[in-house]
């Protein structure tokens, strides 16, 4: 069954008191519904529509159920024109985007969360970046970039950006790097490619059908073997991703600093994370709130 038929079905029955309720036809529309008449009649007689004569009783109630089908077909009109009409995007002010965060950030947490002194100057440039806010540049963010959250432990953040994965800038999804080592010695570079490439979602509430990726607690993952090679994933994605993928699609949160970045990981990964992303670092006197 066609979908207007559907809607046809499901349509509350009109309620016609009489044929003054019911929308004249033009004269296309009066032959159009004739000719159709005729048509059903020839093929059940197995004749030509041009030898079936219609009596003015049949015509008038041809013509009435055509003015009947007219309203049908109004209702479902604008009921297209309802699903069709474009809702705009969802777009949050600095101030808008700050108050939804400490929300949310309180719910993930199970506690309040508090702004203060420790992470108070990040946030605002997190507030910055996730609005695409015009004021970003002057505080130093590039919005074409990625995000880098650096700091120690339990200094909040995972939960941070956990809260702006659904933003207008740039949606993200959330990948623990632990876990990529176990999928990339079930899966091998499958995975590697996997998360080379921009993935793709049904149209969300910012009017985006493409998200990015944020990398959880870099650092944690472990080189592992592979048909006698040892790679790190983490490592052949970053390089793979800063070739391939707009930098302000990428973002990670490590407790690592920029010389165990470089130990670990090597002197390119280092570089090319310093063009990749906006580095925000927590001060080393930044206290552990998970206690």
């Amino acid at each position: 069954m066609e979908i207007n038929q559907i809607i046809r079905k499901a349509l509350p029955q009109m309620d016609i008191k009489s044929q003054c309720d019911l929308p004249e036809l033009t004269p296309e529309e009066k032959n159009s519904a004739i000719q159709a008449e005729k048509s059903r009649r020839a093929r059940r007689f197995g004749i030509s529509p041009e030898a079936i004569t219609l009596s003015p009783e049949a015509i008038d109630k041809v013509l009435m159920f055509a003015r009947k089908d007219k309203v049908s077909s109004q209702k479902i009109n604008e009921y297209w024109e309802k699903i069709e009409k474009e809702t705009p995007p969802v777009s949050l002010t600095v101030d808008q985007l700050r108050e939804a965060f400490i929300a949310r950030a309180s719910h993930i947490a199970r506690k309040e969360f508090v702004i203060d002194n420790y992470n108070r100057s990040i946030l605002e440039k997190l507030f910055l970046y996730f609005t695409a806010s015009d004021q970003a540049k002057e505080a130093g963010i590039d919005l074409n970039k990625g995000i880098l959250l650096m700091g120690g432990l339990g200094t909040g953040k995972s939960t941070i950006m956990r809260c702006f994965s659904k933003n207008q800038h740039t949606s993200y999804k959330f990948v623990a790097c632990m876990h990529l080592t176990y999928d990339f010695v079930e899966h091998g570079f499958s995975i590697i490619k996997d998360h080379c490439r921009i993935e793709t979602i049904a149209r969300n509430q910012y009017w985006q059908t493409e998200i990015g990726v944020c990398y959880d607690d870099m650092g944690t993952e472990e080189e592992r073997r592979r048909y006698g090679d040892k790679v790190n994933a983490m490592t052949e994605i970053i390089l793979n991703r800063y070739d391939m993928i707009p930098h302000n699609m990428t973002h990670i949160t490590t407790n690592l600093n920029a010389n165990d970045i470089e130990k670990y990981y090597g002197a390119r990964v280092r570089s090319r994370m310093r063009e990749m992303f906006n580095i925000l670092t927590f001060d080393s006197s930044a206290p552990d709130r998970r206690k």
